[in-house]
């Protein structure tokens, strides 16, 4: 299957558009329209809407690859999670919005009932987006715990920064706030700091965590 989370699709056989939202199986998959009604259907039975696609499928010139020294003050923090959508449309879609100077290696992962699935691991541009996760509004009570890892590259001379991870569960009144306006984003959305409350990891102790789940040699 071809399809992630979040990918934009359109009915082949019936006018209907919008997000997937739920992998069922191979074969099956979950898409929530407009009108926040999620529906089933067989994956050999859409169809992308390119125009809509994730940002890490669209294609980019050899040069966007290389990291860019900006010109200015280098910041050192301001990494969200912000949350986009609304409880008319059920559907809520995850970025990561990195404010600051830093090229970000991310893994993102969400835990449930002890089980970790991996949803997202890239890298994040100094001052960019990206869309990560979708998820149904009203199912929010049940959403798992949202786990981030991140390492932090410069193109240019800093002060050493070590990784950072933080896990963060979200509740219905984390929502009850207003949204605010993310100008990297051009759009409102709930705002959840990251660097902020985050705990900080000793380089040694991660790699040892490495090598501890290697398994042993016999």
């Amino acid at each position: 299957m071809n399809y992630k989370l979040g990918d934009f699709v359109r009915f082949v056989e019936e006018d209907f558009e919008g997000h997937i939202t739920k992998i069922i199986n191979d074969e099956l998959v979950a898409v929530t329209g407009e009108d926040g009604f999620e529906i089933p259907v067989q994956a050999s039975k859409i169809t992308k809407v390119y125009g809509q696609q994730n940002r890490e499928d669209i294609a980019f010139d050899e040069k966007d690859k290389k990291p860019v020294v900006q010109a200015g003050p280098f910041v050192t923090e301001g990494i969200y999670l912000a949350i986009t959508g609304d409880q008319k449309q059920n559907t809520g879609f995850f970025h990561l919005v990195n404010e600051t100077s830093y090229d970000l290696l991310v893994s993102f992962n969400t835990e449930k009932a002890k089980q970790v699935v991996g949803e997202y691991a890239g890298i994040l541009r100094p001052r960019s987006t990206q869309k990560i996760y979708t998820v149904k509004i009203s199912e929010i009570s049940g959403w798992p715990l949202f786990a981030f890892q991140f390492l932090f590259h410069a193109a240019q001379l800093q002060p050493p920064k070590g990784p950072l991870e933080i896990a963060r569960r979200i509740k219905p009144f984390d929502l009850s706030d207003s949204k605010k306006h993310v100008p990297l984003l051009n759009e409102r959305a709930w705002l959840f700091r990251l660097d902020e409350d985050g705990t900080k990891i000793d380089a040694a102790k991660l790699k040892e965590s490495f090598f501890s789940h290697r398994p042993d040699k016999k």
